[in-house]
């Protein structure tokens, strides 16, 4: 037998369906069948790929087509607390897509896997919006959402309608909110984007990274290019970026970023070290409240212990480390960089990458900024403090979901948790109570003979 095009199959379906009647406005089957029919279907019963798209391009082009469409979606909302929730999406699915390269299991389709995964979160939000859009825009949004949720449908099938999730298909799927769109859609692009980090809370970007001399001409531990970040684009107006730091804690932050520690000179290095993070938490709370989005004081300590009990956590409050006769940037095994352990791949877009793994002051205030939202826009705006009542539970909550991302608020408070997770809530506990006390500077005890934390 011949194979037949998914896009009929998935047709004659929609036609059969109950509750998808044909009428004046394209249902979700002919949606999907309009979004084949201008990409590239896969005929029915050609032999399915154990990896049609590799673990690590599936993760880019899904993050690339959440990052359009969340972008697009929140350009239309009126509302911060929508933004929030589009932000939340956009967060998980980047996380979702670290923990697919973290893992050693076979996934024979990551790409479907990252879609079905986002798209429960994502649909609902789309819906809520349409009230809000203009006929035109609601018009493409409807379209997106129709094709979307008969996508999400036909996996259901398995492999006998051969709809997959493929990148040609999440192609035609961006287009139906961004028709103007020149070139491809889902490029992955490592630039910092002024909109993005407008749009959803974080003001304008942070100044310029100072690469650390310690890093000579060494290349950095990634595909990126080191020096990319110091040259600004060709004929680009220069971007609004956010106030630089105050004098006294720009020389700090420079000489501590041309520092690599050693167990001899702890006595030094930790109270400045101590004192930069301090100076950065207080310049994260005084640039977001001149953006109007204040935290209340009672939480303003809690907040600073948050800030020094994370890079404790993080990196034993360290940016650089000797491997193999190299400085280099702490690096995780998933990609995390720097004093802060800020993941690249998760806040594309929002930090400049090489900035992150180059400049300790750079990545502290990042880490500060981020740690700054979680506990303004998620665990506060999530009401957690009233769960409880330890207030020290809501900054067992910010950093669950520092480390783990959104969906982690309240896995400090379950009674079934993985044993992993569990060590490094109770890990973070002990290093978060011990600033509390006053002695933050036990941070030296991670430091050992080979100056590994």
């Amino acid at each position: 037998m011949k194979p037949l095009l998914p896009l009929l199959v998935v047709l004659l379906i929609g036609l059969a369906t109950p509750g998808q009647a044909r009428d004046a406005e394209p249902g979700p089957w002919e949606m999907l069948g309009d979004v084949l029919r201008k990409g590239k279907p896969v005929p029915i019963g050609e032999a399915r790929p154990r990896a049609a798209v590799s673990k690590v391009e599936s993760a880019d082009l899904w993050d690339a087509f959440l990052t359009q469409v969340i972008k697009r979606s929140a350009g239309k909302a009126s509302e911060g607390d929508r933004r929030n929730e589009f932000l939340f999406v956009l967060l998980s699915g980047r996380h979702d897509g670290v923990a697919l390269l973290a893992s050693d299991a076979a996934i024979p389709d990551p790409l479907r896997e990252l879609f079905l995964l986002s798209w429960e979160r994502l649909a609902p939000l789309l819906r809520g919006l349409s009230g809000e859009l203009d006929a035109q825009a609601a018009r493409q949004f409807e379209a997106l959402l129709k094709a979307g949720d008969a996508l999400q449908a036909a996996q259901g099938f398995g492999d006998v309608l051969g709809v997959r999730v493929t990148p040609d298909t999440l192609r035609q799927l961006v287009r139906l909110v961004m028709p103007e769109q020149a070139g491809d859609p889902l490029a992955y692009d490592l630039a910092v984007d002024p909109e993005l980090r407008s749009l959803l809370g974080f003001g304008a970007p942070l100044p310029p990274a100072e690469r650390s001399r310690l890093l000579g001409a060494s290349r950095l531990p990634s595909s990126i290019d080191p020096l990319r970040w110091l040259v600004p684009a060709a004929f680009a107006a220069p971007l609004p970026v956010a106030a630089s730091l105050d004098p006294e804690t720009a020389a700090l932050a420079k000489r501590l970023n041309n520092w690599l520690p050693t167990s001899s000179d702890l006595g030094t290095y930790l109270p400045e070290m101590r004192s930069l993070l301090q100076r950065t938490a207080d310049a994260a709370i005084n640039e977001r409240e001149d953006a109007g989005r204040s935290l209340d004081a009672q939480f303003h300590n809690l907040y600073r212990h948050l800030v020094l009990a994370t890079a404790w956590q993080e990196s034993c409050w360290r940016q650089f480390v000797r491997r193999k006769g190299r400085v280099q940037p702490i690096q995780s095994g998933v990609g995390a960089v720097g004093l802060m352990q800020v993941y690249p791949r998760v806040w594309r877009g929002f930090y400049d990458v090489t900035g992150l793994q180059a400049d300790v002051g750079y990545n502290g205030r990042a880490g500060a900024e981020i740690l700054y939202h979680y506990l303004r826009d998620y665990a506060i705006a999530r009401s957690e403090p009233s769960v409880s009542s330890d207030p020290d539970d809501l900054a067992r909550g910010t950093y669950a979901v520092y480390n783990g991302g959104p969906g982690h608020l309240t896995r400090y408070r379950k009674p079934k948790q993985r044993a992993d997770l569990k060590a490094i809530d109770a890990s973070f506990l002990e290093k978060y109570e011990a600033v509390k006390a006053g002695k933050e500077l036990e941070v030296g005890r991670c430091f050992t003979a080979d100056g590994r934390g």
